[in-house]
């Protein structure tokens, strides 16, 4: 075996290995956030509700809806 071989095999066990890697990442911080009731998940590029599954009664679905803060008074 030679240097190439030896190149390409690891090469070939990095890259997956960074995907799967990356995948849990991502996923354990979606849940972390999805456990704090963090906000920002609403407008993370990474993240598509499809499903909403609880919610308070009187809860309302509205679709494609942006979300505006309100400004913070300064007294």
């Amino acid at each position: 075996m030679n240097l190439t071989d030896l190149l390409l095999i690891t090469l070939s066990l990095a890259v997956p290995l960074a995907v799967i890697w990356w995948a849990v990442r991502s996923h354990r911080s979606i849940n972390k956030k999805i456990q704090r009731g963090d906000v920002s998940i609403l407008s993370d590029s990474g993240v598509k509700i499809k499903r909403i599954t609880q919610g308070p009664p009187g809860t309302q679905i509205y679709d494609d809806v942006t979300l505006v803060y309100p400004q913070q008074r300064k007294y």
